[in-house]
């Protein structure tokens, strides 16, 4: 106990001195922490309650952790949650031990967790801290650099699954590269919740979807998979000639996709609710899915979903609005692979009176390959017809990539590969017109940067 309690404080007084001087406190105090207590994880458990929540995939992690936990906020439940995204055990770890220290120098219990974890270290965290539920959002190409290909990503979660035997699984089961990991497993069905889409209705709003087409293969007899509909990437309504198909859904909808909302009616149990986000995006109906499914095998009554799905905002760079004082608004979206970028886009492929601004980078937490670029949809950006910056270390590599996608030449200008995506962002709302929007995506470390300096940006052009 009193090394917990020391690495405990520890953290806390860490924290503070970093965002003094302006510093991310979201994943150094972790390292902190593992120097003076190497067991803090296991530890832990003395003073967390249940429900206790992994979300993990590759797309979604933030947005769905974040509903969920709103969602069990508005229950009135005490919950930690890495709401920032650090999702590396480090970060896993700060969230933790700010969550559970009290001002008075001591620890605190609390009611559950919600932790976001990397495909990649989430059997290093189950290793050594029990959860109730895994949700597994999805699983696309990302960071080939880092993870190979899709199967190694699905052999580490399977690896952290086995570690906490008795988990139940929550799983997209509209995505066929996620059924590998049932037959992997071979559990009892009592195991496992499945969710997923009936139908999907679109209303003003892109009804295409461009993303990169997974080939997936049946994990059952190796032959393609097929679909009955197909949503975007490989998720839809899929089955195999084999006769293995998309499992029975036990937490289904209807969605209805919106420009600024999207109507979601659910069936659970024979039993039918409605429930209203103000995400956009079918990649974010999806996020609000995995959430309440979650939240209805947790036992949490809907009319608390509702609360929550109404109130919750955007947690920062993932569709993120700021209102700017020449009367447009600046949106702030992540993107990190082809087909998250390319759901991204079908949002603003009808963007008015906006200009963009694309940040890439290619740090470690980025990636260090960004060939995912020319798998991403930016030719739905070839009618685009105001300025498009680009920015980032790879800034030069993004403004070929828009050459190539048929943007006009003469709306790309290139911000050199130096420059700070922040001062590039003051740079852009300086050359705005009245009522102009300005719309950023960025890769992982531009979004931190605007992060640590959105403050100063707010305060010299936010709208009072």
């Amino acid at each position: 106990m009193p090394k917990f309690l020391e690495a405990v404080k520890l953290s806390n007084k860490v924290s503070m001195a970093l965002k003094f001087f302006n510093f991310e406190a979201t994943s150094f105090p972790g390292k902190i922490v593992q120097k003076v207590c190497p067991d803090f994880l296991s530890k832990c458990s003395e003073y967390i309650n249940h429900p206790r929540f992994a979300v993990t995939g590759t797309n979604g992690k933030t947005t769905t952790s974040g509903i969920l936990s709103e969602i069990l906020d508005k229950k009135g439940l005490k919950i930690i949650s890495n709401k920032l995204g650090a999702n590396m055990p480090n970060g896993i770890i700060t969230a933790l031990a700010k969550g559970l220290y009290k001002k008075n120098g001591t620890i605190q219990n609390v009611d559950g967790v919600v932790l976001e974890c990397d495909e990649a270290y989430f059997s290093a965290i189950s290793n050594k801290f029990v959860f109730d539920y895994i949700l597994i959002t999805n699983l696309f190409r990302d960071q080939l650099d880092r993870y190979g290909e899709m199967d190694i990503a699905r052999r580490k979660i399977i690896k952290g699954i086995e570690l906490n035997p008795d988990i139940k699984i929550i799983l997209n089961a509209d995505d066929p590269s996620l059924s590998e990991i049932t037959e992997k497993l071979n559990y009892n069905d009592d195991k496992f919740i499945y969710f997923g889409f009936n139908n999907i209705e679109y209303i003003d709003y892109e009804k295409n979807s461009n993303s990169p087409k997974e080939t997936i293969d049946c994990p059952k007899c190796g032959e393609n998979i097929l679909y009955n509909k197909r949503y975007y990437a490989q998720l839809g309504s899929w089955y195999c000639a084999c006769g293995n198909q998309r499992k029975m859904l036990d937490v289904a909808a209807n969605a209805f996709i919106y420009p600024d909302k999207s109507i979601l009616d659910v069936t659970y149990k024979n039993k039918k609710y409605s429930f209203i986000t103000k995400l956009s995006g079918l990649y974010n109906a999806y996020n609000a899915l995995g959430a309440i499914a979650a939240a209805l095998l947790a036992g949490v009554e809907p009319n608390f979903i509702e609360d929550a799905m109404r109130s919750y905002s955007p947690v920062f760079g993932r569709h993120q609005k700021v209102k700017l004082n020449n009367g447009g608004v600046m949106t702030i979206h992540l993107i990190k692979n082809p087909v998250g970028a390319s759901e991204v886009l079908r949002g603003l492929k009808n963007l008015k009176n906006s200009r963009m601004l694309i940040a890439i980078n290619d740090n470690y937490a980025d990636g260090r390959d960004v060939s995912w670029l020319w798998d991403a949809d930016f030719e739905s950006l070839s009618d685009f017809s105001n300025v498009i910056y680009t920015t980032g270390i790879r800034s030069y590599d993004m403004s070929l990539r828009l050459k190539y996608a048929n943007v006009n030449p003469v709306l790309i200008e290139t911000f050199d590969s130096t420059d700070k995506v922040s001062l590039s962002i003051e740079a852009c709302i300086n050359e705005l017109n009245e009522n102009e929007n300005l719309v950023v995506l960025t890769t992982y470390t531009g979004l931190l940067e605007i992060n640590k300096n959105l403050g100063k940006i707010i305060k010299k052009y936010g709208a009072e």
